[in-house]
């Protein structure tokens, strides 16, 4: 989830003018603010090199770094690092400055915390680090910059994803690429047990599914239910996932905790492509699972039952 500190958040600005810090002080933090909320950045640049309290923040600790962070304005935020304003500052919930950057995809203003020393790795209490909000929201341009910094891809935020997972989930397939270029484990699983791969075939991701394979990710990983990427891909009716994953090895006939297969998911779903797909491939028709109940006792489509029909008479 998103997070954000300006009531009045618009598209990303990003000036490039020559900067002049005035030596002369007394501008109050809420003339910055106000400014910045207008999106009034020439005039938050002026007032950035005057305001007397750089470090101010409001009743939650969003300061003034963060609300320019957030909006992108990079040269309001260099100014205020010269003025001493401090970017490891949190707010109520641990977010910081570089974190709200990463976020909204301002490469500018992430660079310039970089180079003024901030953590690449700070996480709010969500646990999610600058590269994987980057990742999660497919800023491609910020998650090379911190991977390039020295971000660690292999970080977990509280629901055990990774800027992989969730940048695979989401088909950010760039973010993807860099991330496994820098060998980042294929195959760490969040709190649900899900990969990357077996989110990917969840969502349809068939070519960030191919990288992930290539990349070494085991096709046979479950979820602590069970499922796999091939149950998912076939339940979603990800045709070309399906194919892809059992030319890739992926056992036909895995079982979820409830006894299902692939051919049940198919089946359910009315998927009549994949069903006789999966037959062809040697999935057995004659599967019970908890309920004792057969692949075809969940299909409501006329075509599917008539093809489990008439490879259960083989």
């Amino acid at each position: 989830m998103k997070t954000f500190v300006l009531a009045a958040f618009c598209a990303v600005i990003i000036f490039s003018m020559p900067i002049t810090v005035s030596a002369q002080s007394g501008v109050s933090p809420k003339k910055v603010l106000e400014a910045l909320a207008g999106r009034e950045f020439k005039h938050a640049l002026d007032l950035a090199g005057k305001v007397d309290e750089p470090n101010y923040s409001d009743k939650s600790g969003v300061t003034l770094l963060m609300y320019a962070a957030e909006t992108g304005a990079a040269d309001v935020c260099r100014v205020l690092l010269e003025r001493r304003a401090d970017h490891s500052l949190r707010t109520a919930n641990g977010t910081t400055a570089l974190y709200l950057a990463a976020q909204n995809g301002h490469t500018g203003v992430v660079r310039t915390l970089l180079e003024k020393g901030a953590d690449p790795d700070i996480r709010p209490d969500s646990g999610a680090t600058p590269l994987i909000a980057a990742s999660e929201y497919g800023h491609t341009d910020v998650a090379a910059l911190l991977v390039e910094k020295g971000a660690d891809a292999s970080l977990q935020d509280n629901h055990g994803s990774t800027a992989l997972i969730l940048a695979s989930q989401n088909g950010n397939e760039e973010i993807v690429r860099i991330l496994l270029g820098k060998g980042i484990d294929p195959d760490i699983q969040d709190l649900n047990g899900s990969t990357a791969l077996i989110l990917a075939a969840q969502e349809g991701q068939t070519e960030i599914a191919r990288m992930l394979l290539q990349s070494g990710a085991d096709v046979n990983r479950q979820t602590l239910n069970g499922n796999s990427a091939l149950i998912l891909a076939s339940l979603k009716g990800n045709m070309e996932t399906v194919q892809m994953l059992l030319d890739s090895g992926a056992p036909v006939d895995t079982k979820t905790t409830t006894g299902a297969t692939a051919l049940f998911a198919a089946a359910s779903r009315g998927h009549c492509q994949i069903v006789s797909f999966l037959l062809e491939k040697g999935a057995d028709p004659m599967i019970r699972d908890t309920k004792d109940k057969t692949a075809y006792m969940y299909a409501k489509d006329y075509n599917v039952k008539s093809v489990l029909t008439s490879w259960s008479k083989k």
